[in-house]
């Protein structure tokens, strides 16, 4: 029987198979997209679950109150990790983790890395498996190092590297005593060597202070609770022990919440939420990736679904005779499951094939590095999933409608078309062009946000303009060296990157402050040459001179904060310093737009200062001979650190990646939707032409124009679109709305968006079905009535 059934599929398959390889078709690309969309998903989900006890690893994040100013942080004091698990016996292993980009020298090669120093207790709470060495005595002594095998393979070569010296810059001499297997992707944590905490403690360059200092936060902290505690109840300790640490310290600062977070919520739930986190990812983005799979696998049924239909109504007489031949329901149900389930087997190869080819660019596209794991069950488990799924959705209607239908019925009747079907095929349409209008519009939307945030004017000067970190040598000495060069006509020295602040803001007293003004400011310490660099604009007074170190300039933002009708002149204090306000600038942006412009005051620089960001705007076009020219500087003078040079429009782009990201996919999405969707349109269009030879030749011997033919042929689908577009508009208006709102600044989505995503779909399904309905409407009407 089984046999019998292939067979007869296979002969199907042969007698339909404009359709059937349409069918294919469709369901392949639908399924290729929707497959690339879940591994990226399951990648994501699969961060920091790979470690031996998930379930009781916590990062320790607090709430902390300055000045009325509520902050959520997730770096804690330094000696926090040691005092909870001495102190609460609910911790039975904890370790402060914090790493840092490095250096390492070879010869004259030089060996980047990043280098994470830890606690002993790392080791076994976060699954590093030692190649070589033994764990027990690895971070022994403050100078010890363990290196991952790409470390050992990029420094060492084949050489053992345990028991070796590496030197990192400037002048710190590591021994390697382990070596350690990579640490997986799908980590939060990105290492390449490992140190022990205790080598801070030893480093004479780091201030005493701070490492014991209850008050400064400067590293991250992790725990581990025993089994069956309750993280609630730890919660509360943690808070308890850290508020008896800070009593008496400090009457500007209270921690008023300690929390904890497990692990595996780190990657997907901190984006954005906590100051001073590391860079993750986003629970939202992998929530819509998912709905965009769903959309993606049903627009592909749909169209599935609907030549389907079509061709059931083609093959009635086929199920009257099998049935009035003994036939039974269930036997009809199984043949038509089985031919749709052959489809979708030949679509799922094609599709893991169109995977496989464009896995390395939808991986560049999400800038993350995803590979196909075919030792894995749930791989397995999914894809069976998805190839059931689309065999049912497919199959369903002739499986289960067209076997309930009496035989006699059907062989007496000489109009095979059946109403519910035809409904059906409407509805299906209507739904494939739904989907292809969301997609358009969000991807319209999406484009024309992301060419405002690069378009708006920041308020800055950013073309030509680049940065690099630099430390151990005088500002001025540096501004000299680089001026020398003619192709750089300005250099400013900051203390941070101007356009992303990583330090806490800071609260000020004024003359006329109302006691319930809790602003912060951002601060920013520069010099005088901050204006001809990025050439803010300014608006009133003067901008920053060296021989007045109290005087500062602010922005618009903080004038208004402020309240002072002219600002210039007027006086604020900081911890018993007084400043003056001696400039006021027009407000520019110095981050990101998904934020309001804060207010900002800018300070000059201490003179001693021996480390900072180094920015400078380069005359003409030809960029790399400045940038040669900087590196020669710092070989001349022997400093121990690589230039990384980063240029503030780069930096501009990078704050957006996920938004382009997300422009780029609905981009293909949409040409794909719609792709999926003319190709349902080009069977359907066939097949209903061929339905309708008859009436066509009837209309034409009676006087029908050719292009009446035509509008009688293709007014349906406008009709189908049109509806599509009722449905399709609201629901893209809500959900672009929400994303908009993530943006302090944005665009207006005006109807011409809307109406442009119609035109585009109208046109397309003009062009897809046109050819077909024309040469159906200049067809001879004599060979129309010839037609069965």
């Amino acid at each position: 029987m089984i046999k019998n059934y292939l067979r007869v599929a296979l002969r199907n398959i042969r007698r339909y198979l404009t359709s059937s390889v349409l069918n294919i078709i469709g369901m392949a690309v639908g399924m290729a997209c929707a497959i690339l969309l879940l591994l990226w998903v399951q990648n994501e989900f699969s961060y920091d679950r790979f470690h031996k006890n998930p379930d009781s690893l916590f990062r320790v994040l607090h709430t902390v109150k300055m000045e009325g100013d509520i902050r959520h942080l997730a770096l804690t004091q330094y000696p926090l990790a040691a005092a909870l698990k001495e102190e609460c016996p609910e911790i039975i292993r904890s370790t402060r983790y914090y790493n840092t980009w490095s250096s390492f020298t070879k010869d004259n090669n030089v060996v980047e890395g990043v280098v994470a120093s830890v606690d002993y207790d790392f080791l076994d709470m976060f699954s590093v498996s030692f190649v070589r060495g033994d764990k027990n005595n690895a971070l022994k002594e403050p100078g010890n190092i363990i290196i991952t095998e790409d470390m050992a393979n990029r420094y060492f070569g084949k050489d053992d590297p345990v028991g070796k010296v590496m030197k990192c810059l400037p002048n710190r001499l590591f021994t390697v005593t382990g070596v350690i297997r990579n640490y997986p992707r799908n980590s939060h944590f990105y290492l390449d060597c490992i140190i022990s905490s205790d080598f801070i403690g030893t480093d004479t360059t780091v201030r005493r202070n701070d490492l014991n200092s209850w008050v400064q936060i400067n590293t991250f902290t992790f725990i581990e609770i025993a089994k069956g505690a309750d993280p609630g109840i730890v919660e509360q300790k943690i808070t308890g022990i850290v508020k008896s640490k800070l009593e008496g310290l400090s009457s500007k600062i209270s921690s008023d919440e300690f929390f904890l977070q497990n692990i595996r919520k780190i990657h997907l739930y901190s984006r954005g939420k906590y100051q001073f986190d590391v860079v993750s990812g986003s629970i939202v983005y992998v929530r819509l990736a998912i709905l965009l799979a769903v959309l993606m696998l049903t627009i592909a049924c749909v169209n599935f679904m609907n030549l389907t239909t079509a061709l059931s109504a083609k093959r009635s007489r086929e199920i009257g005779i099998r049935k009035a031949a003994g036939a039974s329901r269930l036997k009809i149900i199984f043949q038509f499951m089985g031919e749709s389930l052959l489809l979708v087997f030949a679509a799922h190869i094609i599709a893991m094939i169109l995977v496989e080819l464009f896995l390395p660019e939808f991986s560049r596209l999400l800038f993350t590095n995803l590979e196909i794991n075919y030792k894995s069950f749930v791989l397995y488990l999914g894809l069976v999933v998805i190839m059931f799924f689309c065999a049912v959705a497919g199959g369903s209607y002739p499986s289960f409608f067209m076997s309930s239908v009496n035989p006699a019925n059907i062989l007496k009747s000489n109009d095979n078309q059946n109403k519910g079907s035809a409904r059906l095929r409407k509805v299906l349409v209507i739904s494939q062009f739904t989907i292809s209008l969301l997609f358009i519009i969000c991807t319209l939307i999406v484009k024309g946000q992301l060419n405002f945030l690069q378009n708006n004017n920041t308020g800055l000067s950013v073309e030509d303009v680049c940065h690099f970190e630099f430390y151990g040598i005088k500002p001025q000495i540096l501004k000299n060296s680089l001026l020398d060069n003619p192709e750089i006509s300005s250099v400013t020295i900051t203390s941070q990157n101007p356009n992303y602040f990583w330090n806490p803001k800071i609260g000020f007293n004024w003359e006329g402050k109302n006691k319930d003004n809790k602003t912060q400011f951002n601060v920013l310490n520069t010099d005088q040459d901050f204006i001809n660099t990025y050439q803010p604009v300014l608006i009133s007074g003067s901008y920053l001179s060296p021989e007045y170190s109290t005087g500062i300039v602010i922005n618009e933002k903080a004038a208004k904060t402020f309240g002072f009708d002219d600002p210039v002149g007027k006086a604020i204090t900081w911890n018993g310093l007084q400043l003056t306000i001696i400039g006021v600038l027009r407000d520019f942006h110095y981050g990101s737009m998904h934020y309001a412009i804060d207010p900002l005051l800018i300070m000059n620089s201490g003179a001693d200062i021996m480390q900072g960001t180094c920015n400078f705007r380069v005359k003409s076009g030809n960029i790399k001979p400045t940038l040669d020219f900087i590196r020669g500087i710092y070989k001349s003078n022997n400093f121990g650190y690589p230039l990384d040079f980063k240029f503030i429009e780069d930096d501009y782009k990078i704050m957006y990646y996920i938004e382009r990201a997300a422009g780029s996919l609905f981009g293909y999405l949409s040409i794909l939707a719609m792709l999926i969707s003319c190709l349902g349109l080009i069977g359907l269009s066939i097949f209903m032409t061929l339905r309708r030879t008859k009436e066509i030749g009837i209309r034409k011997i009676n006087g029908a124009k050719p292009g009446e033919i035509l509008l009688m042929l293709t007014k349906q689908y406008l009709r189908l679109i049109s509806i599509s577009f009722l449905i399709a508009a609201p629901i893209s208006w809500v959900a672009t709305n929400i994303w908009l709102r993530s943006f302090a600044y944005r665009i207006k989505a005006g109807p011409g968006v809307y109406i442009l995503s119609l035109i585009i779909v109208v046109v397309i399904t003009m062009l897809t079905i046109g050819f077909q309905s024309y040469k159906a409407a200049g067809k001879n009407p004599v060979d129309a009535l010839r037609y069965e």
